[in-house]
């Protein structure tokens, strides 16, 4: 009877407390570099940066922190990320939310659900149109954050590890 007591006492706040306390709070920065994509600077770019990170903080009125970019290669693939760093007590009814939110600006199709690996954070991917082209959507959300990510000239699978790559480099737990 002991054992069963310290292991609902301890062990359940600690299973589903781990992960809040590695994820939460956390901050973001843009790199200039990841992997092959650049970071772009001209003013078109700043200036859908500028916008996107407005509807985050409009969105997510609760965010601590919201970044936003386009990111692109020598070869033409475009990549936009933009989220915010901040507590969230339900990921994954938060990334079904914004995919739901992105849903007629990108004319989403169904979303899929892509495991990530990791506990506590819920990813969702959906294809789309943008201006004429195909694009896949992915947003990821964690107790301390939420990164999103349209692709162009990717596979869902691929856009799903490529947000994956660009959330490590932008979000950062803090730690004490």
């Amino acid at each position: 009877m002991l054992l069963l007591t310290l292991a609902c006492c301890c062990g359940c706040p600690a299973y589903y407390g781990f992960p809040i306390s590695a994820q939460y709070p956390a901050r973001a920065a843009l790199p200039d570099q990841v992997e092959d994509l650049s970071l772009r600077q001209d003013d078109r770019s700043a200036e859908t940066a500028r916008q996107l990170e407005s509807e985050v903080r409009k969105e997510h009125w609760l965010a601590e922190d919201t970044f936003a970019g386009v990111y692109s290669t020598a070869s033409g693939k475009r990549v936009t990320v933009f989220g915010g760093t901040g507590f969230r007590l339900s990921p994954e009814s938060d990334a079904e939310a914004e995919i739901s939110r992105l849903t007629d600006r990108y004319a989403l199709e169904a979303p899929e659900t892509v495991d990530t690996g990791v506990r506590g954070r819920h990813e969702r991917c959906a294809v789309g149109r943008s201006d004429g082209s195909d694009v896949v959507v992915c947003t990821s959300v964690d107790h301390g954050s939420i990164a999103t990510g349209v692709f162009t000239r990717l596979s869902v699978s691929d856009s799903a590890d490529l947000l994956d790559t660009l959330r490590a480099q932008i979000v950062q737990p803090e730690r004490g």
